[in-house]
């Protein structure tokens, strides 16, 4: 191949830059459409209703103007059974007598029982034979109803079969032994 020499004429290189006026005619220009809007669109509320010509839209289909209301006449005078309504004093009295409403009566054969099923009252029991101080709410809940509980032990006379008991366990507990020394007769010799 042989070999081109290079000249310094001037010619086109590239693409022309037009002028802006040029590229603007050009340019493709997009498809104007207007822009869907959300909701309704305004002076919906007052603008005609589709006529009430057609035929489709007779009868109870029919589409009202929400402007219209109702056509029933009203009464401007009081006919008679009104009349005698109104002459009437109103009694603003209350109909029912409100009261409290009260807990149903337990018997104390039936409330033991639920002592003594309560759940709650058994978990802190085991809790308290673990050797655990209870505090706050759990305190003041195991003492209310152990105290109920032995209220209606000694109410129902329960409570003679448990001394029996209490006796042989006086013996085996260590200290009931305590309490019942007298200290000021063994320390002092009285």
């Amino acid at each position: 191949m042989t070999r081109i020499k290079k000249s310094r004429g001037t010619g086109q290189i590239g693409l022309r830059h037009k002028p802006k006026a040029e590229a603007r005619l050009d340019r493709e220009r997009p498809i104007e459409a207007k822009k869907k809007g959300a909701g309704k669109k305004s002076g919906s509320r007052n603008s005609q209703l589709e006529s009430k010509s057609e035929p489709n839209n007779q009868g109870k289909n029919a589409k009202q103007d929400p402007r219209i209301g109702s056509k029933t006449p009203i009464p401007l005078v009081l006919n008679e059974v009104e009349k005698k309504l109104m002459d009437k004093p109103i009694d603003f009295t209350p109909k029912a007598q409100l009261t409290k409403a009260k807990a149903p009566q337990v018997t104390p054969e039936q409330e033991l029982a639920q002592l003594e099923q309560d759940e709650k009252l058994m978990a802190l029991l085991e809790r308290v034979e673990q050797g655990e101080i209870l505090t706050g709410k759990d305190a003041k809940y195991f003492n209310a109803k152990t105290a109920r509980h032995a209220e209606l032990i000694s109410l129902l006379g329960l409570d003679d079969d448990e001394d029996d008991f209490a006796d042989d366990e006086d013996d085996q507990d260590p200290l009931s032994k305590l309490e019942k020394t007298d200290w000021k007769k063994q320390f002092l010799g009285e």
